[in-house]
């Protein structure tokens, strides 16, 4: 049988302002062409299929026809990336399910997915979609009460018992391949800027992932051979380079044959823009950029003159008016130091308006709305400025307004406590219910 393997497609995704759907549509033509041309038995997506849980509906409108097209040539089997939503993977498969005979299948939790009919012989696929360290105990064994060893302990565990389950149902003669997006221990991550679930916290090991003939990851964004030579099978990395992190790295799709052996192939796929970094000075990048050199790239660029260079982008744009640019930095060699003392620094400070002035200046000239007189307001300000980190701060009037209310309070208290024999306070001739006695 032959299989074709991609991953890590993440649609979705920018880098700074820029959109990356250009790049992904030409990565995924080339892709739709390398599964036609090929004509698969089956194809596996490891996962990351969006950049985020709610993906764009251009993003997701995108997704589904590339996976409807891909599913026509063969058919498709994706797993949940840690970027994906479990939910709207399963929503996308209810809808897939639809179709008969079924050709594309999302899963979002480990399970074993049987192929009949794809091969002479039975095709079973142990699926491990990604895990959360938290939710490892629910997966592991049975009972989730008695686990107790750590996340690459569970994940031993689970594919254990996910390989058994597989090879069960494909017999002696049966074909099993396992896929899954973790982090296999001493693989490479990408020199990404993007932050992607990788540490010791989320490794696990590719013990017992020999019984696999083919083992087909997701997660790491830079395509490589599975670490450790035990298991067969390969990363087969991000789609696009979605960071300048990526910018070197070939970007690949898998094409794997099983007969009387395992042949993997990597087929390189188009990248769209490339990522562009310059260094240097004003005078190599225009040289660059001239007709157009830099049109169709995105670019991060740092520039070192002597002076600033007021027009920067405006000099790059003239040469490359196409030219998509994330960073653009001109580094000043120039750029004075001032070395620091300290007196000087007390002088400049003192030189420096006192604060009372710059408030009552921006309430004079700037602030919108004032009603309240400016002298008077100004001089509350001034006072809490002066009271500033000491313990007795300025009380601004409120203290005679808070004995006055105490004296208030202290009236109202002894009208209402009745005096001897049930009537008001001395004097008053009132009872607790407010009526004049009778003086009985």
């Amino acid at each position: 049988m032959k299989l074709l393997h991609t991953s890590d497609w993440h649609l979705g995704a920018k880098l700074g302002r820029h959109d990356r759907t250009p790049d992904h549509v030409a990565a995924l033509r080339g892709l739709l062409a390398l599964a036609e041309s090929e004509a698969p038995d089956l194809i596996l997506h490891t996962g990351d299929l969006f950049d985020a849980s709610r993906p764009p509906y251009e993003s997701l409108e995108l997704g589904v026809q590339a996976l409807r097209r891909l599913s026509v040539v063969a058919p498709t089997l994706v797993l949940s990336g840690n970027h994906d939503s479990p939910v709207l993977l399963r929503v996308i498969d209810e809808l897939a399910g639809a179709a008969e005979p079924r050709r594309l299948r999302l899963v979002t939790e480990p399970r074993v997915v049987e192929y009949p009919d794809i091969a002479r012989e039975p095709v079973t696929v142990a699926c491990v979609p990604f895990i959360a360290p938290s939710a490892i105990a629910d997966y592991a064994t049975d009972d989730p009460s008695r686990f107790e060893g750590n996340y690459a302990d569970g994940i031993k565990d689970l594919n254990r018992r996910l390989l058994d389950d597989a090879h069960g149902r494909a017999g002696a003669r049966g074909i099993v391949l396992y896929a899954a997006h973790l982090h296999l221990h001493g693989a490479r991550p990408a020199r990404s800027e993007r932050r992607i679930t990788v540490g010791e916290d989320y490794a696990t090991h590719a013990e017992g992932l020999q019984r696999a003939l083919y083992c087909a990851f997701g997660h790491i964004h830079d395509p490589q051979l599975l670490p450790g030579g035990t298991a067969r099978g390969r990363y087969a990395g991000s789609l696009i380079p979605l960071d300048f992190g990526e910018r070197q790295q070939a970007k690949q799709a898998v094409l794997v044959t099983i007969g009387d052996d395992v042949r993997m192939e990597t087929h390189d796929l188009p990248a769209g823009r490339p990522l562009t970094e310059f260094a240097g000075t004003l005078e190599e990048l225009e040289g660059r950029a001239a007709d157009g050199g830099l049109d169709g790239c995105i670019l991060k660029a740092r520039v070192v003159s002597d002076d600033p260079i007021p027009d920067l982008a405006d000099r790059l744009a003239g040469g490359s008016p196409e030219c998509a640019v994330f960073e653009l930095v001109n580094t000043i060699a120039n750029q004075p130091v001032k070395p620091i003392d300290p007196a000087g620094e007390t002088d400049a400070a003192a030189a420096e308006a006192a604060l009372d002035d710059l408030f009552r200046e921006w309430r004079a000239t700037a602030a919108r709305g004032v009603k309240a007189p400016h002298e008077a307001v100004g001089a509350l300000f001034a006072q809490a400025l002066g009271s500033a980190g000491q313990d007795a701060g300025a009380d601004f009037g409120l203290t005679p307004l808070a004995a006055n209310a105490q004296e208030t309070l202290e009236r109202l208290a002894a009208k209402r406590n009745p005096g001897p024999n049930g009537a008001g306070p001395a004097g008053t001739g009132r009872t607790d219910a407010g009526q004049v006695g009778d003086g009985s």
